[in-house]
């Protein structure tokens, strides 16, 4: 039942990425409260859906890529609507709308089966690591897209001829601030994450855990968000030199996701 849900989520998701697109092909934001109904109507839905699949399955929905996708896919989405009633960011849907429906399209076209058979998946410890990861994946996705965003607008307002895209991006003090805010609270989540994959990781596999590639790249994308933390508190770092750092440390946490090698590969049941 939980897959049905998750359909009509999907459906409704098409409204953002159909947003999207006429935006960026007719440079001009066509259809934004539609979408944003629509988006607000799918998180209920995908809700209900994690919740009906965790009662039926009898764990925690993200045992896998598919499913860590689409939880992924709905935290993204709440995020959304968070930072639009707080900022107003109507341009931030371009960037998320694409994103949460191609999370969600896998795991609503296909159910998986099978990564709880072992035994060893089967612990809180796993559920409160896999929780944190997301959570902080899912913040620093959005320092990611306003690093992104940031380069844009500054772009646009140096240039003498700026496209219409620019003028809808919120301004440069406002795009820092959210991301600034998401890495400050990405940077928790993910630290707890680690340490508590750690645990986990010793007490199963012993002191080979560090060796997992996996595990290597997390400690390496955790120093990168450490120093961008630590380079905006102490140096004072903001704008382009922390919207690049900010863009970095993001491509490393696409290489730890791709990473399913070692004591990670069960992921990919």
């Amino acid at each position: 039942m939980g897959h049905f849900w998750l359909r009509i989520a999907l459906v409704l998701y098409s409204l953002g990425l159909l947003h999207a697109v006429l935006t960026v092909v007719g440079r001009r934001q066509k259809i934004f409260r539609v979408a944003l109904g629509a988006l607000s109507l799918g998180v209920i839905f995908h809700l209900v859906a994690l919740v009906e699949d965790s009662l039926a399955m009898g764990h925690f929905p993200a045992t896998n890529l598919r499913e860590s996708a689409s939880l992924t896919a709905f935290l993204l989405a709440g995020a959304f609507l968070l930072v639009h009633w707080r900022y107003r960011f109507q341009s931030l849907g371009v960037f998320l709308f694409p994103l949460i429906f191609v999370l969600v399209l896998p795991a609503a076209l296909e159910r998986s089966t099978g990564s709880w058979e072992l035994p060893i998946l089967n612990t809180a410890w796993l559920y409160l690591h896999v929780s944190f990861i997301i959570l902080g994946y899912t913040a620093f996705f959005l320092t990611f897209v306003a690093g992104v965003m940031y380069l844009i607008q500054e772009r646009g307002l140096k240039s003498k001829r700026p496209r219409a895209f620019y003028n809808r991006l919120p301004s440069l003090e406002a795009i820092d601030d959210l991301a600034y805010k998401s890495l400050s609270l990405g940077f928790p989540f993910i630290t707890m994450g680690i340490v508590s994959g750690a645990i986990w990781a010793s007490s199963v596999w012993g002191p080979s855990w560090p060796t997992d590639p996996k595990i290597a790249w997390s400690f390496a994308t955790w120093i990168i968000y450490l120093l961008l933390l630590c380079a905006r508190w102490v140096a004072g770092w903001r704008g382009r030199k922390a919207a690049y750092f900010a863009i970095a440390g993001f491509v490393a946490i696409l290489v730890t996701w791709g990473t399913n090698s070692g004591m990670h590969s069960f992921v990919l049941r």
